[in-house]
């Protein structure tokens, strides 16, 4: 994943977090169906959210992953430096 591609999905987790504080500040639903509506329109955006938590976390353990080996090589080589 490019840099510029993690920053998108970054200002869009971002985006919604702010959507999911305004969900959570507006009156709340008098009637079932008013709930429902609610919250299948919380559930939308916080499923949206945890895919991209999700894409993020995957790739910040590939870059984990890649440092401990490059740290690794480099420095328990057992090799001068």
């Amino acid at each position: 994943m490019t840099r510029d591609e993690k920053m998108e999905l970054i200002q869009r987790m971002l985006g919604l977090k702010h959507k999911i504080k305004v969900h959570d500040s507006m009156k709340s639903p008098e009637t079932h169906e008013e709930l429902s509506v609610s919250l299948l329109s919380r559930w939308d955006l916080e499923d949206e959210l945890k895919a991209i938590e999700a894409l993020l976390e995957a790739d910040r353990h590939t870059n984990v992953r890649a440092k401990q080996k490059q740290i690794e090589e480099t420095y328990l080589s057992g090799k001068p430096m």
